[in-house]
């Protein structure tokens, strides 16, 4: 996975923990869109708040459309891409669930994604590199992506990450599950393995108009 070399790009995002082990995917869009509104006031009850517009219902964790759907009704504006076009992680979800809470998941991102259309959220079916998450930093956007906890714990389960930055050699982000405040970063020259959750790809790309 290669990223276009440019100038190194670094957001003074705010750092906000979760504080549950599904919120991670609030958690960064509370990060995003702070640093994109200093009005905006970042707490327990805003987290649970947009879980419970972003969550997937059968499952606790939260689509790309429900984090877009959650922005976009907050005045921001949205847009989602995939490298598949379907259900984030479905692979995954399909292991746990049973065929009547799939049915009800599949509903439910169908409706997410149907809402999302009528608020203007732009969304696209493409692979997500390192040229994709450069172009929207340059657009000043607030990219938020997916990758898998694996890369910081024991635990092999999709997680929403805020990127902050970029430069030629790491791709700069931070973390929901952090104990405290601090920049991680991830190799460019590897960046294909941090992307995406067994190879399912899901971003949200968070602006103000």
């Amino acid at each position: 996975m290669q990223a276009e070399r440019g100038a190194a790009i670094h957001l003074d995002l705010p750092f906000y923990r979760q504080h549950w082990d599904f919120t991670c995917g609030p958690a960064s869009l509370m990060m995003a869109m702070k640093h994109l509104d200093d009005g905006v006031h970042p707490d327990r009850d805003l987290e649970i708040d947009i879980w419970r517009e972003a969550t997937f219902v059968a499952a606790r964790g939260t689509s790309r459309y429900g984090l877009a759907y959650a922005a976009a009704v907050r005045g921001f504006m949205a847009r989602t891409t995939s490298n598949s076009g379907g259900i984030d992680f479905q692979e995954r979800l399909a292991s746990t669930l049973d065929a009547s809470d799939m049915q009800l998941l599949r509903d439910q991102f169908a409706e997410r994604r149907a809402r999302c259309l009528k608020l203007h959220v732009q969304e696209g079916q493409e692979t997500i590199t390192g040229s994709t998450i450069r172009r929207s930093l340059e657009s000043d956007r607030v990219p938020l992506i997916v990758t898998s906890a694996l890369f910081y714990c024991d635990d092999d389960l999709p997680h929403w990450v805020a990127v902050t930055g970029m430069d030629d050699a790491f791709l700069y982000f931070n973390n929901p599950d952090d104990t405290w405040p601090r920049r991680r970063r991830f190799a460019l020259a590897e960046l294909e393995q941090f992307v995406g959750y067994h190879g399912d790809q899901s971003l949200v790309e968070v602006w103000r108009d």
